[in-house]
């Protein structure tokens, strides 16, 4: 089994190259940058390394790429300090957080539901456990995120199952993350205490808007070529 704490923290440099396609392995990366920031607290390192990073192309007006320039101003604008603190009085709390990560809460109105047994029935079936030390989930939004990243780098073992890459990304896709995920964005977004998770959340919902747009005409042209029955 795949160490699931692993998955959980692994950091998000360059997805490793299984012959994938460049716009693969920038997908794989993107999950994994999502991943980091939800995960924890973001660090000074992981500042530095936002403000480092190539800088969009001013020509650019992609919603995406406008997304990501307006992220990256917050960054330079915001104290790494400040966005820690938020980070906390978003995401954690003694008792309830005032934003929960975990899909279950969105699917299923609490914790530890239905939803969270059927997604590790799914990651049992990839190779996939929680380390029991781990204090979250596997249905955090970063854990899923780190999962897909996996899926999409071709970095998992999943050639068992008899679907193909594509096939088995959009299946998790849809049963774990899609159908929540623009929720929890939408209340991070108009959270009255969120400026830069308020960016990470616009910059993550352009790019699960473009996923989820790439998987429905994935199904699509599936289903039109008697591939798998539409659901």
């Amino acid at each position: 089994m795949t160490d699931f704490q692993q998955i959980n923290l692994v950091s998000p440099s360059a997805a490793l190259d299984h012959g994938q396609s460049e716009e693969d392995l920038a997908r794989a990366d993107t999950y994994g940058l999502i991943a980091e920031l939800f995960a924890a607290p973001p660090s000074d390192v992981f500042f530095s390394r936002l403000a480092a990073s190539p800088k969009p192309d001013p020509a650019d007006d992609a919603p995406l790429t406008q997304a990501w320039r307006a992220l990256l101003l917050v960054a330079a604008e915001q104290a790494p300090v400040a966005s820690r603190a938020e980070y906390d009085t978003l995401f954690y709390s003694v008792g309830k957080p005032e934003v929960m990560l975990n899909g279950s809460f969105y699917l299923a109105g609490a914790q530890n539901r239905a939803p969270l047994v059927e997604l590790r029935s799914d990651l049992a079936e990839m190779g996939i456990e929680r380390d029991p030390s781990s204090s979250e989930t596997e249905d955090h939004l970063a854990s899923l995120c780190e999962v897909m990243r996996f899926l999409v780098a071709g970095d998992l073992d999943t050639a068992a199952s008899g679907r193909s890459l594509l096939e088995q990304q959009q299946a998790f896709f849809q049963a774990h993350l899609g159908n929540w995920v623009f929720e929890l964005l939408e209340r991070i977004d108009s959270h009255p205490k969120a400026r830069f998770y308020a960016a990470v959340a616009q910059f993550s919902r352009g790019f699960f808007e473009i996923e989820q747009q790439a998987f429905d005409i994935f199904g699509a042209t599936q289903v039109a070529a008697g591939g798998f029955p539409e659901s």
